[in-house]
């Protein structure tokens, strides 16, 4: 009478083990679900300039995939660059809701640089959100805050010398700063002209050359370049260029014919 009841526990070890053997774990379903919210999000971030509402599903899914490893350096660089282009993308009336996704996109950029304090887009997209905020409060005259955003910057040159984005954001800054402060407009072309040839599709450099150009009354040579900028083929981020860089060429393009109808 025994045989059958051993027989019996034995099978339903052998059924159990079995089962845990086909099954998939917890852990890989959970990496099955980040990989597949990992790619639909790559998909909408890359076409987001097609369709409303794909930018924010795809913040969405990343989020979605962060949670389930809060630590992954690239998941919150890729956030912070996020937040600080979709706080540019907003219109400027909306102040409060730039600042709330500024405020976001530097808190990814925190954590990034504390989980890879070598990882140079950590130290970018934390700094250029704090930028970005700053710029919109008027809080450049802080200078802790000034301080804090320069640190970020230098840091990221630091690790990488030949980052475009970095270098764009250094030449900004020389562009922006009076001359007693370090400013240097020389400086700035030179850097510009270095991130273009390090990227040619990094074309937000040559906007901001455009911009000097106006600056100094060369409309022509800015107009020119406005128009490469427009006729970029293979931006950098095509959703960057269509939905932030472009609406910027046609403002300063729009300034530039106003003032020369005002001022022939």
């Amino acid at each position: 009478m025994e045989l059958p009841r051993l027989f019996f526990f034995r099978s339903l070890q052998a059924c159990l083990l079995l089962c845990l053997c086909c099954s998939p774990s917890r852990a890989e379903a959970g990496e099955g679900k980040r990989e597949d919210s990992l790619k639909k999000a790559d998909a909408l971030y890359q076409t987001h300039h097609l369709a409303p509402g794909r930018y924010e599903e795809a913040i969405r899914l990343y989020e979605e995939a962060l949670a389930l490893r809060p630590e992954d350096y690239t998941l919150l660089w890729k956030l912070s660059d996020m937040y600080e282009n979709y706080g540019e993308m907003l219109d400027e009336d909306q102040k409060e809701r730039k600042i709330a996704c500024w405020e976001k996109g530097a808190e990814y950029g925190r954590r990034a640089v504390a989980s890879n304090p070598e990882g140079k887009e950590g130290h970018f997209f934390y700094m250029a959100n704090m930028g970005a905020s700053a710029r919109i409060r008027g809080a450049w005259t802080s200078f802790w805050k000034f301080r804090k955003i320069k640190r970020e910057m230098d840091r990221t040159l630091e690790l990488d010398p030949d980052y475009p984005p970095a270098l764009v954001a250094r030449a900004q800054y020389l562009t922006e700063m009076p001359a007693i402060f370090g400013g240097d407009e020389q400086e700035a072309v030179r850097l510009y002209e270095r991130a273009l040839e390090l990227d040619p599709g990094f074309i937000v450099a040559l906007y901001y050359l455009a911009r000097l150009d106006a600056r100094h009354g060369r409309y022509e040579e800015a107009l020119n370049k406005l128009d490469d900028v427009i006729k970029c083929e293979d931006p950098w981020n095509r959703g960057h260029m269509e939905k932030i860089v472009r609406p910027w060429c046609e403002e300063l393009r729009r300034e530039i014919l106003t003032e020369e109808a005002e001022n022939p």
